[in-house]
């Protein structure tokens, strides 16, 4: 598949900017058959019959109901009636609030009712796995298809794993992850029926994937450029506030991807240093909710599927190909340290 480059135009208009490209490969991954042999996202892995299949034993989140007290439910109700503005609470409302919290507790993620029945109280608590829960293949990258796949040691084989359930790790809530580095030659038998287990989130099972790689040119997200560049972009958008093109949206790539630089458009910029060394890290794979949205399709649809618009039948397998959904419709990223033996990694979610 083809990407349009960034408009020369655009490039221009920073002088200086051209030197900071970084090669990225984007995955482009579309539903299709895939084998063991194969670069793909949620098909079979090139794993060996003679090691143990990965499984998770921290325990995920789960989510509580904790009824509420009719008396309680009328006083929130009441309150709410009494708003003069829709999204201003009225007086007294923040202590109906803070009490409901105080009742659920640890764990307290809101209230609601389904389909007009009784309003309960959530919360989310840790829940053991009742055994050891084998892992999910997410996804296989070979360094032969995958121009820009970091190569650890001499490995020219990924494997990526995950839980399917939402486990609250150090900074993150979500899946729990397992990555494998390989020499592809050195797995001779592969193992045919890998174990399966329980899934709590729906949003963690991959649909198979082919993949088809594009080595692009990336440009640093705003906050790590040089500070007169940084100046010239700030003007820029300030410039027209209307306009539908915005620097992260020209010069980073959406969707799922390998290598390039990292957007932090949820947090601003956050330090990624190694957990075993605290050394840098290098943004390895790009797990993302979808491969373009409708602000960023014009520059990063490929070129192949412009004349599929909003109506055509085929749009959700397109733009949202994998069927995996990270966050609320997010990215997440795997930052590794290639020079620690056992290759350490620190995930971030945005």
């Amino acid at each position: 598949m083809i990407t349009s480059p960034v408009p020369s135009d655009a490039l221009a208009r920073f002088p200086g900017l051209a030197k900071l490209g970084r090669t990225a490969t984007r995955l482009h991954p579309r539903p299709g058959t895939v084998t063991a042999r194969d670069s793909h996202v949620g098909g079979p892995l090139r794993w060996p019959v003679d090691e143990p299949w990965p499984t998770c034993d921290t325990p995920y989140t789960a989510r509580e109901e904790v009824p509420l007290p009719a008396e309680l439910v009328a006083r929130l109700h009441d309150a709410q009636a009494r708003r003069t503005v829709r999204h201003v609470l009225a007086e007294g409302e923040a202590e109906v609030h803070d009490k409901i919290a105080r009742l659920v507790g640890p764990g307290f993620s809101g209230w609601g009712s389904v389909n007009g029945g009784p309003v309960v109280g959530y919360r989310y608590r840790p829940k053991p796995h009742p055994r050891p829960n084998p892992m999910v293949a997410l996804a296989q990258l070979r360094a032969v298809d995958v121009p820009d796949l970091p190569r650890p040691g001499g490995a020219d084989l990924l494997q990526v794993l995950w839980c399917p359930f939402d486990h609250d790790e150090t900074s993150l809530h979500g899946p729990r992850l397992h990555l494998r580095w390989r020499r592809e030659a050195e797995v001779t038998e592969i193992l045919a029926d890998p174990p399966t287990g329980d899934v709590g989130n729906d949003g963690y099972l991959p649909r198979p994937c082919r993949l088809h790689p594009e080595q692009i040119v990336e440009y640093p997200y705003p906050e790590e450029l040089p500070n007169h560049l940084r100046a010239q972009v700030d003007d820029w958008e300030e410039e027209d506030e209307d306009r539908d093109e915005d620097y992260v949206d020209t010069f980073m790539a959406p969707g799922w991807k390998v290598g390039g630089y990292a957007k932090w458009n949820v947090t601003d910029l956050l330090p990624t240093p190694c957990p075993r060394c605290a050394g840098p890290t290098t943004l390895a794979l790009v797990i993302d909710s979808s491969e373009y949205d409708g602000g960023t399709r014009d520059r990063w649809c490929p070129v192949e599927e412009r004349d599929v618009d909003g109506a055509h039948p085929d749009r959700l397998a397109l733009q949202e190909p994998t069927g995996v959904t990270v966050g609320r419709w997010g990215a997440l990223r795997i930052f590794i340290c290639p020079r620690c033996p056992d290759i350490p990694f620190r995930l971030d979610l945005q």
